[in-house]
């Protein structure tokens, strides 16, 4: 007779068994012999979900109980692996396992004993494949989107105090003109919109043409990659300081979603929210918003001892000249007023073809972070209008605001051509419409005060044909092209000139390339690469300058030296082939190493700033890089470390410099190098059953030298040569001590602890005191608490040692960072 215990258990093995059917269905494959390595791409996601796709992919039968792996999060897997180490990879830090029970057959259970600690895979798409980040031969830093969220990053520029050698620098154009860097470079750049930023970004794997869409929203992320370094093979033009990749997230499987509300210092205000999942056998659709306002932390002054100013000539009060006006006193200057939204619908157009698509768009009507001064002790200057010693005060004529608009959509189209043989398309379009006011040097005396009215377009096409599923050989091919518009009129109010006058400018490029690189493992151990790129590059570019002369006092021809109107209609081309070979050798399968030596190019182009003699129009030369990179790589299941050593030499160097004729303007400077050093260690200090402590540090060294600078003004090369290059801190480095504890009942929490150390780093090529920023150290700190109704309470604190520091200095004009603030939100998960 049978026992009510051996009944109960029959009842447990055939219930398993009927879970797992019904689970699977008509997705079970077909068992086969053998358990081959396969190429594999599954993001983090519910266990529930990934483990069917993960059966589908390796063509194997995975049986389980659905309680048994509900409420549990699957770890990403990509690369190449048997079926045995994929599932070991993906069950990490879950307390499952996985039990062979046939020959391609697996069973999942409880851990018998608590899980070893392990770290969760980082993966990226750097070499536009998915792959474990430490099985990638260059330099990549990894912000995933949850992480991105807590530690307050909603856009390109929140990045800097995270990053470490990543800076940003505003010292010709404003705070709506910034300037990215990686390692030194880029920090020279042209700040107008027409520019060729020396930082590629790029959204949802379309190139980002302008500096100006640096101001783009981040948010709904899956993750963002910082490439390190030229990217000449795959990236292409324009990056010879390295690559941005902002990957948003897509629809799942399921309906999923969060809502999240934010209260800070300053009434900032804060509120994002998305949901997305199937909504038909073959579409899925994810929906995203964004929305912050508030959280100024300047306060205006007025015009001080400048309201009701009108200048002289030869000691004449020019009256028919308009007084500067006295705006009056204003509390909490600087608040953001944000929305942005983005739709994405993901089409099964067959078994083997995805197409994804991707609409978004943001209004930004907030204030325009304005610069102070130092205090008139020391600058007895007209600009000055009676400054004290308060850094989060500053005098002004008026309190603008900004009006940035931008807008598009992308389409990505996958499809499997046959085993082995992937082929991806890739287009976007996508426009910007900005009205920006400033001066940037924090005073209400209008030297130079300029209003203008930009508007971009650009269209974009990348093809890809790839075997990239880690086999002996893997290559990739492909072509790409590009078109951008760029119309930006700026109106100058200039009392050095005695006038108002208009820039008006125009300008179109077109872009292609072709590009392929080359993997080959000659024995188990060696991969070599090699990769190359050919790019052509056209624009037109016209103009002209107009003199107003309203007041009929100006001195515009005699102090630009140029003539009344002036115009111009100039064209650019060239090309260039650019390449990069790569050897890395795994000694075991936790250490590799790799060295690599390649050429990255910047396009030419045109100064887009105020263009006044015939010089001045014709375009500068492309810039090119030669690199060299050594690098290490060492991960376990507790321990990742990455060291990476690297020696940049560029020539026809491309800078915002003095002219002649003693304005700013783009040129070819010279020459110069960047050598440094990196090293990025995450480690799982500690974790038992209910807490789990790690910690990320990162850190980069960099020596940089102008070598030569070419230029008619002397002094400015005496001054110049030896300097470090703007926007390249000797020394950058971000700490973090992540905290979990689970508590009983379902409650879990969270904290983090956060130190951020930026070395000093001028802002122009000839390093002085008045544009060399000293070094800053902020601390952040945040707790969160996890509630088992899938609510999360959290509170954060940022620079909770209050230091005064400035990220930028331009002479007597000085932008200083946020004080201490705090906040406190709610988030709902669904």
């Amino acid at each position: 007779m049978t026992s009510f215990s051996s009944r109960a258990r029959m009842f447990r093995q055939g219930l398993l068994a009927c879970c797992a059917l019904a689970a699977f269905g008509a997705a079970s494959p077909v068992l086969a012999q053998g358990a081959t390595p396969t190429a594999y791409s599954l993001a983090a996601q519910p266990l529930e979900l990934a483990l069917p796709a993960f059966a589908r992919q390796a063509d194997v039968q995975v049986l389980y109980a659905p309680a048994l792996v509900r409420g549990k999060r699957a770890a990403p897997v990509a690369g190449a692996r048997t079926p045995a180490e994929a599932l070991e990879r993906m069950l990490a830090g879950t307390g499952l396992k996985a039990v062979a029970t046939g020959e391609r057959t697996f069973t999942i259970a409880a851990e018998d004993r608590p899980e070893v600690s392990q770290l969760e895979e980082v993966v990226v798409t750097a070499q536009k494949r998915s792959a474990a980040i430490e099985d990638v031969p260059m330099a990549v830093a990894v912000v995933d989107g949850a992480d991105a969220s807590r530690r307050g990053i909603t856009n390109v520029v929140d990045l800097v105090d995270e990053v470490a050698g990543l800076s940003v620098n505003y010292a010709f154009g404003g705070t709506n003109y910034g300037l990215l860097s990686i390692r030194g470079i880029g920090g020279a750049d042209d700040y107008k919109p027409n520019g060729n930023p020396s930082v590629a970004l790029h959204v949802d794997g379309v190139y980002q043409t302008s500096n100006a869409y640096l101001g783009m929203p981040l948010f709904d992320l899956d993750r963002v990659e910082v490439l390190k370094g030229p990217q000449g093979t795959l990236y292409g033009r324009n990056t010879t300081a390295g690559v941005i990749n902002a990957i948003t997230r897509g629809p799942g499987k399921e309906v999923e979603g969060s809502a999240r509300l934010e209260y800070g210092s300053y009434d900032y205000t804060e509120f994002e929210a998305s949901v997305g999942g199937p909504v038909g056998d073959n579409v899925g659709v994810r929906l995203a918003v964004l929305a912050q306002n508030g959280g100024g932390f300047m306060d205006g002054a007025g015009a001080g001892l400048l309201a009701g100013y009108r200048p002289s000539v030869r000691g004449v009060v020019q009256t028919q000249v308009p007084p500067l006006a006295d705006p009056g006193r204003r509390e909490g200057f600087g608040d953001k007023d944000l929305f942005a939204a983005r739709a994405t619908i993901d089409f099964a157009l067959a078994p083997e073809t995805d197409l994804t698509v991707k609409l978004f768009g943001s209004r930004d009507r907030g204030d325009t972070r304005q610069y102070d001064r130092i205090a008139r002790s020391r600058d007895a200057t007209l600009a000055n209008a009676g400054e004290n010693e308060d850094p989060y005060e500053f005098y002004s004529s008026g309190y603008p605001t900004h009006e940035i608009d931008i807008y598009g959509g992308s389409a990505t189209l996958a499809h499997r051509v046959k085993e082995n043989l992937n082929f991806t398309a890739v287009g976007g379009w996508q426009g910007s419409k900005r009205s920006v006011q400033g001066n940037g040097d924090g005073s209400p005396y209008p030297a130079s005060y300029f209003d203008a009215d930009e508007k971009l377009s650009q269209a974009s096409l990348e093809l890809r044909l790839a075997d990239d599923t880690g086999g002996k050989v893997d290559w990739i091919a492909g072509a790409f092209y590009v078109t951008d518009e760029v119309k930006f009129d700026t109106n100058w109010i200039s009392y050095s000139a005695l006038t108002i006058y208009d820039n008006l400018h125009k300008q179109k490029r077109t872009s292609m390339a072709l590009f392929g690189q080359v993997d080959y493992r000659p024995i188990d151990r060696l991969q070599l690469s090699a990769g190359l790129r050919y790019t052509r590059d056209d624009a037109d570019y016209q103009g002209r300058n107009v003199d107003r002369n309203p007041w009929g006092i100006s001195t515009f021809t005699t102090t630009f030296a140029t003539t009344n109107p002036f115009s111009w209609d100039e064209t650019f081309e060239d090309d260039n082939v650019s390449g990069r070979l790569t050897a890395k050798y795994e000694f075991t399968p936790d250490l590799n190493v790799f060295v690599s030596a390649g050429t990255g190019y910047r396009g030419g182009g045109f100064d887009g700033t105020s263009i006044f003699t015939v010089a001045e129009t014709k375009p500068f030369a492309s810039e090119t890089v030669i690199a060299y990179e050594t690098g290490l790589r060492w991960s376990t299941s507790r321990v990742r470390v990455s060291l990476d050593a690297f020696r940049y030499r560029f020539s026809e160097l491309q800078a915002t410099t003095r002219l002649a004729n003693d304005t700013n303007g783009r040129a070819n400077v010279g020459k110069a190098r960047s050598d440094g050093f990196e090293a990025a260690v995450s480690a799982q200090l500690f974790r038992s059953e209910r807490q789990v402590l790690q910690l990320d540090a990162n850190a980069t060294w960099l020596d940089t030298e102008i070598l030569s600078f070419s230029s008619n003004r002397v002094a400015d090369v005496l001054q110049t040569v030896g300097d470090p290059l703007p926007g390249a801190p000797d020394v950058s480095a971000t700490l973090a001590l992540n905290h979990q504890l689970f508590l009983q009942g379902g409650f879990g929490l969270r904290s983090r602890l956060g130190v951020t150390h930026h070395g000093e780093e001028s802002n122009r090529l000839n390093a002085l005191p008045g544009n060399t920023a000293k070094a800053y150290t902020l601390v952040n700190a945040r707790v969160e608490l996890a509630t088992p109704s899938h609510w999360t309470l959290y509170a954060y604190g940022k620079n909770i040692t209050d230091e005064v520091y400035f990220p930028e200095l331009n002479g007597a004009a000085r932008l200083v960072g946020a004080p201490a603030t705090w906040g406190v939100g709610a988030r709902f998960d669904f």
